[in-house]
């Protein structure tokens, strides 16, 4: 046999190209990596959708309660979980609002607690908050040349409603925040250091009106005067105001009914968060939220106290209102965003 080879069999081209194997292989490979890039983008985009919403749960967070703290600064009573808070509570007409959770509470005006969890001997945390306010003082001047100072108030409460058969134990959402304003209630005990009668009449008929005061500036009409501090079932806390010649009634007059009721506000009611997409977190929400912090949770009828917690303490001369939310977004694919803030305010309680 001849084994020799010749120049031309060394320089004759040999035949190219990739074998079956390393065609599945590289396509595998590459398959690998299409997967691998997909999966980061894909995990990317969620991760920023996310933090996305965490930022915008926050910024309602913040908007609410701070919209709550600016009302609490101008305080003149807190009204607690005890028969005057109660009894004004029942007072205000709240015929046509979105219905109470049913376990609302209002909190404990504790003189000498701090903010602290309740305990089962002495719980001081409520799920609702329910006080008057200072809107503003009025100035006037009589046909007789004195010029007379007024206050006047509204009361406002803040409670929570179900919304979209929540709360449920499924998921953490299913409440929304509401907050009703009544009607202006002019201050009994200013009304009654008016010695001249005349004067007084005219006063309350200028209010009753809403006609403008000295600085020429003219407000809602108020009717009805309000004794701060007095219990609703006492004779003389409610008065209400003749227009026609400035006399007080202790009986009310359409469209109240007897017993006293303290009207809502004319503006449309509306829950603060519905509309913005987001929700109370509810106490089935995950204990990462800080639902309860302060109350002591319970399942038991519609639950209490959900992601809202109110805590009123110290003196009347150095009151403070101890506010906590808990939001939650209500959008149910992939995690839900939520908000734990708190803050402590300083009000009056006069």
């Amino acid at each position: 046999m001849n084994t020799s080879m010749t120049r031309q069999d060394l320089d004759s081209p040999r035949a190219a190209g990739y074998s079956l194997i390393e065609l599945v292989m590289s396509s595998a490979l590459l398959a690998i990596l299409v997967f691998a890039v997909s999966t980061l983008s894909v995990s990317g985009g969620q991760a920023q959708e996310y933090a996305r919403r965490m930022t915008r749960c926050t910024e309602i967070t913040q908007e609410v309660i701070d919209d709550m703290r600016l009302e609490v600064v101008s305080s003149v009573r807190i009204f607690g979980n005890d028969l005057e808070g109660t009894e004004n509570l029942a007072a205000l007409d709240l015929d046509g609002a979105p219905l109470p959770l049913g376990n609302m509470r209002l909190p404990t005006v504790a003189a000498n607690e701090t903010i602290r969890p309740d305990t089962i001997e002495n719980a001081i945390t409520g799920n609702c908050l329910f006080f008057a306010k200072l809107v503003w003082t009025d100035e006037y001047e009589c046909s007789s040349g004195k010029t007379y100072l007024l206050d006047v108030y509204r009361w406002i409460y803040y409670y929570l409603t179900p919304e979209d058969g929540g709360p449920n134990p499924d998921h953490p959402i299913g409440i929304n925040i509401v907050r009703i304003e009544s009607e202006p209630l002019i201050d009994g005990g200013g009304v009654d250091r008016i010695a001249d009668s005349a004067d007084r009449a005219e006063m309350l008929m200028h209010l009753a009106d809403g006609t403008p005061d000295a600085t020429g500036v003219a407000r809602d009409p108020a009717q009805v005067v309000w004794l701060r501090g007095e219990l609703p079932s006492t004779v003389g806390t409610f008065r209400q105001v003749d227009s026609l010649n400035g006399s007080l009634s202790t009986t009310p007059m359409a469209p109240r009914s007897s017993p006293w009721q303290v009207l809502r506000s004319d503006e449309v009611i509306n829950g603060l968060l519905s509309y913005r997409h987001h929700s109370i977190a509810s106490i089935y929400a995950t204990q990462s939220f800080g639902v309860g912090s302060y109350g002591i949770s319970s399942p038991d009828g519609d639950g209490f106290p959900h992601g809202f917690e109110v805590q009123v303490i110290g003196p009347s001369s150095a009151r403070q209102v101890h506010l906590h939310m808990v939001v939650s977004s209500t959008r149910r694919t992939g995690q839900f965003a939520w908000s734990d803030m708190q803050l402590t305010v300083d009000a009056r309680d006069l």
